[in-house]
């Protein structure tokens, strides 16, 4: 198997001014899709180098206590919230990698629909993007952002609708 390498990153503290270590481990392709601007505010830390499969611990250090860790706490909650265990999140290669490796038809439909997923929200995010951009405008109306609103909730309700009602048990 061939070696699948993470590392820790530096990412621009703006109240700091300088670069700060994260406490997560990622390769250099969920970082590209964690942070936005990738190439200005983030760097990758190459002296922490490590094989994710052989990697033992987990992938997230423990939050710095005089840190922000805002999105990192934010991820464990929701996973917290809905009962799910903790898990990586398969990257687009690996979701490949089922599609190829399992000709079972449910193992395929389950691909396809966390790539699905994947889309919409990759579309909802820049319909509220464009939206936000357009409102900061200093000639926007209450009239514009009701409508940039209604057309966000407008594909929210198609998704929803497709994927059908979602039940699930919250552990406590």
């Amino acid at each position: 198997m061939e070696p699948v390498w993470e590392y820790k990153w530096a990412v621009w503290d703006e109240v700091k001014a300088c670069f700060v270590p994260t406490p997560i481990w990622l390769t250099d392709e969920e970082a590209r899709s964690d942070w936005y601007a990738y190439e200005m505010c983030v760097y990758r830390l190459d002296h922490t180098q490590r094989d994710r499969t052989h990697a033992a611990g987990p992938g997230v250090d423990p939050p710095a206590p005089d840190l922000p860790w805002r999105r990192e706490r934010r991820i464990r909650e929701e996973r917290r919230r809905y009962g799910l265990p903790p898990f990586f999140t398969p990257l687009d290669s690996e979701l490949r990698r089922i599609w190829k490796q399992h000709p079972q038809e449910d193992v395929r439909r389950l691909a396809l629909e966390v790539q699905c997923g994947r889309y919409a929200i990759s579309e909802l995010e820049a319909i509220a993007a464009e939206g936000y951009w357009h409102l900061q405008k200093e000639h926007a109306t209450i009239a514009e952002a009701r409508r940039t609103m209604g057309y966000l909730r407008r594909r929210l309700m198609q998704e929803l609708q497709r994927i059908g009602p979602i039940t699930w048990q919250k552990r406590r």
